[in-house]
């Protein structure tokens, strides 16, 4: 009978241990959000632009895949004044995108924040968004469906029936008379805005 090699037994043990961590460290969570690169990250975008603005997206794309980043390296690494980079973080924080925590320099005596994205958060903030943008829009089609607007060949103003009727249906910017205005195209152009936030 072949005797076993301890050493060999060994080698094998610390190679399949070395396999499974690597396997761990490769492993993607099989969602639709995070299988698709592209679409991440025009999601996070997308987000990022409608709660806080542009000029926010550089920090939330510089701050994944890391993690307590802190302000000062954030600046300088975007090549942005701390003030400004500060100011964006804290309004990224309370629109819930990112979180952070304070530690103080034990050689300087301040608190510095160190600051990492909530990716989790996206998903629920992205819907969130979607949910409003339609609540305005159906409001918005009641309202142009279920009232007349009047408005002058210049186009100053759009005014309702009540509102023309105060100014004797006259332009109070232009003096110009204000006419029925057909509106078929803007509903029609809120509908396909409904229907491309349904899908």
């Amino acid at each position: 009978m072949k005797k076993s090699n301890p050493k060999k037994q060994l080698e094998k043990k610390q190679s399949e241990k070395t396999e499974k961590k690597k396997s761990e460290l490769n492993y993607t969570p099989k969602t639709k959000f995070q299988k698709i690169t592209n679409e991440r990250k025009e999601k996070i975008e997308n987000v990022v632009r409608e709660l806080v603005g542009e000029e926010a997206i550089p920090i939330v794309l510089y701050l994944i895949g890391k993690t307590k980043v802190s302000e000062f390296t954030i600046a300088n690494d975007l090549d942005m004044e701390i003030h400004k980079t500060r100011n964006l973080l804290y309004k990224l924080f309370e629109n819930n995108i990112l979180s952070f925590i304070r530690k103080k320099d034990k050689i300087k005596g301040w608190y510095i924040c160190y600051w990492d994205f909530n990716e989790k958060s996206i998903p629920f903030l992205d819907e969130k968004i979607k949910k409003n943008k339609l609540q305005k829009l159906n409001e918005r089609l009641a309202k142009e469906s279920n009232a007349t607007f009047y408005m002058c060949k210049n186009a100053c103003t759009r005014m309702d029936f009540e509102k023309a009727m105060e100014f004797n249906f006259k332009c109070p910017e232009c003096g110009e008379l204000m006419n029925e205005q057909d509106n078929t195209k803007t509903i029609d152009s809120i509908k396909q805005r409904l229907k491309e936030l349904s899908k």
